[in-house]
C-alpha cells in the first residue's frame, strides 16, 4: 500500500524551541513521533486518484504510530489511527511505483484528528 508520509504536520508550538536563540533546536526535543505501519482497514476502495487517466483505488487504512522518549529511546505508546480524510486530500500529487505490481493508495488522516491523539502526549505531564 502506498501513502504520502511527508503529509503529517503537527503545531509549531510542539516544535523544540529555544527561546534564547529563537529557532527550533531539535537538541531539545523530548518525543519522536515514528510511523511505522500502514494497514488497510477494508477491501472496498472509497474513491480512486486520477493521474492523467490512469486510476488508482484508495483504502481506508489504520497508521500505527510509535512514540519514543528521545533521553532514553523508551516506546510512550503505540497508538493506532484510523484514517479519515477525504480522496481528495488522500491523492497524493506524485506517485512512484512498478508497473506489474500495481499501487494502490491508504486513505489520509485528517491533521485534526492526528493533533487530537498526539495532544495528551505532547501536552500532558511526562510519565
Amino acid at each position: 500500500m502506498y501513502t504520502e508520509f511527508s503529509t503529517f504536520t503537527l503545531p509549531d508550538a510542539w516544535q523544540a524551541y529555544d527561546d534564547r536563540r529563537h529557532e527550533v533546536d531539535i537538541s531539545r526535543a523530548q518525543l519522536v513521533i515514528c510511523l511505522i505501519d500502514v494497514q488497510r482497514r477494508s477491501n472496498t476502495a472509497i474513491g480512486q486518484c486520477d493521474y492523467s487517466g490512469v486510476k488508482v483505488d484508495v483504502f481506508p487504512a489504520t497508521f500505527t504510530f510509535e512514540v519514543l522518549e528521545v533521553k532514553t529511546a523508551r516506546t510512550v505508546t503505540t497508538l493506532d489511527i484510523r484514517s479519515d480524510e477525504t480522496v481528495d486530500f488522500s491523492c497524493p500529487g506524485i506517485i512512484e511505483y512498478q508497473v506489474d505490481q500495481g499501487v494502490e493508495i491508504a486513505q489520509d488522516i485528517t491533521p485534526e484528528t492526528l493533533r487530537a491523539r498526539l495532544r495528551p502526549l505532547v501536552m500532558g505531564p511526562a510519565q
